[in-house]
């Protein structure tokens, strides 16, 4: 029984209306929770640390460290042009960057053009309630995933070989913000050469996957020759340092060597996640343990500890997905019963059983739209793949928003837009709440 209809269902415009208030109540309850004058917290020193050396010593040698350099420059105008910290110009920017953002992605979703609007709104809520944490933030993921859904926009909008310039310029930004961006290419050059594919078009495919590659590839190669003269390796954004005047001092563990530790001894040490390690713990380890290798680079990891990789690459797989695609949902609370099954692995377990029967329901939606939704599903296969540690929530911004439509058609079939809302918004306070 479908309980979406008759008086109960409200119009395209009064869902307008509905998510607006919706997006704008989110926007001040996240401020009251997390004000713009709250000390810097979690990695915004690091951002605000880039975009300081940049303005003391210019564009090359800020370059040079190929650490999000575009978002360290946006932070740098930002503030000149409204006489305001690096600090409060990037928690001002991710607001913006999140409104643009939700209207790229909703945008996007016209793709989608058996897609109800009930369901292009509920996906538009979904949205808002994935980057709630991260309003307010000095951090450069929304800007990244604006960025990317910009580009996205412009490949599914139109023909014509020039836009997928303009997309592979946007792209590239979205890299120069943060390096995960590079992973909607293998995605987005399937969806290039198979969209519409015939004898007759497959020339033309190729050289709209050409064009992508050669516009990305040249912006790639002119971005690091300032950071490859300096260092002579490629700058990828790196947290592991700090300077003294202009010049670069590495800490002396990095975050590869924290999160080698976290994989390789968290069952030996009952670590949860990487966060609880901390880089004094990882420096007494290295100390006590001299013989002990953690500055593995991937191949090497892969080469000493494949059974680690593979294990923690599974677990991503089929537990990280399907586990935060439930996360951007009311219904994420049903994990109360934590305080009864104590063991997460059987919470996902669950997840993915419940989340695998919704897809299974859509199967028909997903193949259809298999070369759309392949573009956020590589994405989050390849991040799963090179990222041998566990993943972070605001790396996800931009995948799950795609991959969650089928489980949102799944509950507009069952459940009133108006009661989503309600729920949707009462779940959003929920987590803004506990930060």
């Amino acid at each position: 029984m479908k309980l979406n209809s008759g008086a109960f269902k409200l119009s395209e415009k009064q869902l307008l209306y509905a998510s607006g208030v919706f997006i704008a109540l989110t926007i001040i309850l996240r401020y009251l929770h997390f004000p713009m004058g709250s000390a810097a917290g979690g990695d915004e020193p690091f951002y605000t640390q880039e975009a300081g050396y940049l303005a003391q010593f210019g564009v090359y040698k800020a370059l040079s460290q190929g650490t999000s350099f575009t978002y360290s420059l946006l932070l740098y105008l930002f503030a000149k042009l409204f006489s305001v910290s690096f600090l409060v110009s990037g928690r001002i920017l991710s607001v913006i960057f999140f409104l643009v953002g939700g209207r790229l992605f909703y945008k996007c979703l016209a793709t989608f053009t058996d897609l109800d609007f009930t369901v292009k709104f509920m996906a538009l809520i979904f949205y808002t309630t994935m980057s709630a944490s991260w309003l307010w933030r000095c951090l450069p993921d929304s800007a990244c995933t604006t960025f990317i859904l910009a580009a996205l926009s412009i490949v599914f909008a139109g023909k014509g070989y020039l836009r997928l310039v303009y997309a592979a310029l946007l792209l590239f930004i979205a890299f120069s913000c943060k390096p995960i961006a590079m992973f909607v290419l293998p995605g987005l050059f399937i969806y290039l050469f198979f969209t519409g594919l015939n004898k007759t078009s497959a020339i033309g495919n190729f050289l709209k996957v050409a064009i992508l590659t050669a516009v990305f590839g040249i912006c790639f190669v002119a971005y690091h020759i300032p950071g490859y003269q300096t260092y002579h390796r490629l700058m990828l954004e790196e947290k592991s340092h700090e300077y003294v005047g202009e010049k670069r001092i590495e800490s002396n563990t990095s975050w590869t060597e924290v999160n080698n530790y976290f994989l390789l001894y968290k069952d030996v040490y009952n670590k949860q996640n990487k966060w609880a390690v901390t880089f004094d713990e990882v420096n007494k380890f290295k100390s006590e343990h001299p013989d002990v290798v953690l500055q593995l680079s991937y191949t090497q990891f892969l080469k000493y500890h494949f059974d680690v990789f593979i294990k923690s690459t599974a677990e991503k797989f089929f537990f990280y997905l399907p586990y935060h695609i439930q996360g951007g949902l009311f219904f994420a609370k049903w994990t109360i019963i934590n305080k009864w099954v104590k063991n997460q692995i059987v919470i996902y377990a669950i997840t993915l059983v419940l989340i695998s029967a919704i897809m299974f329901w859509s199967r028909k939606f997903i193949a259809e739209h298999a070369l759309v939704l392949l573009i956020p599903f590589l994405f989050f296969a390849t991040l799963s793949f090179y990222c041998i540690p566990q993943l972070e929530d605001n790396w996800s911004f931009f995948c799950l928003p795609f991959l969650a439509l089928p489980v949102l058609r799944f509950l507009d079939r069952y459940i009133n837009i108006s009661l989503f809302f309600l729920l949707q918004f009462l779940y959003t306070l929920v987590l803004i709440k506990n930060g």
